[in-house]
C-alpha cells in the first residue's frame, strides 16, 4: 500500500479579529456555542500565548478544488492572546460557563497560524 502525506502549501485567511480584551473573547466564543444547533462546551485552539477560533469556509466545489491543489480557505479566525489554562471560566448575566483550551502546538498549520497571528499588525 502506498500512503503519501501532502500538507497544505499555503493557508488564505479572509478575515482577521483581534479581541484584545481576552475575558470578552471568551464571552464571544461562548456565545457562539449557545447560538449554535447543539450546545456544547466550547473549545478554543491555544497555541504560545494565543487562543483562537476559526471560521472554515463552506466546502464548496471551488474550495474543495483549492484544499486539494494545497491551499487552505479560512473565512475568518478571532484570536486573543493569552496565558494557557485549560479551562476559562466565563459567567453571562447569570450563568456560568466554561471555555477548553486545547494545546494544539502539534498541528503545524495551527502552530503556523498562531504564529502569525502573535506577529499580526493590521495593514
Amino acid at each position: 500500500m502506498k500512503i503519501t502525506y501532502t500538507p497544505y502549501q499555503e493557508l488564505v485567511v479572509h478575515e482577521i479579529v483581534e479581541q484584545l480584551n481576552p475575558s470578552m473573547f471568551f464571552e464571544d466564543i461562548v456565545r457562539l456555542a449557545l447560538s449554535g444547533a447543539h450546545q456544547v462546551q466550547p473549545s478554543i485552539n491555544w497555541v504560545d500565548g494565543v487562543a483562537f477560533f476559526i471560521a472554515p469556509m463552506q466546502p464548496t466545489e471551488e474550495v474543495v478544488r483549492e484544499n486539494l491543489a494545497g491551499r487552505v480557505h479560512y473565512a475568518s479566525v478571532l484570536f486573543t492572546r493569552t496565558e494557557y489554562q485549560p479551562q476559562v471560566a466565563v459567567k453571562i448575566g447569570n450563568q456560568d460557563f466554561t471555555v477548553r483550551l486545547r494545546k494544539a502546538e502539534d498541528n503545524p498549520t495551527l502552530a503556523d497560524l498562531a504564529a502569525f497571528l502573535k506577529n499580526f499588525k493590521r495593514p
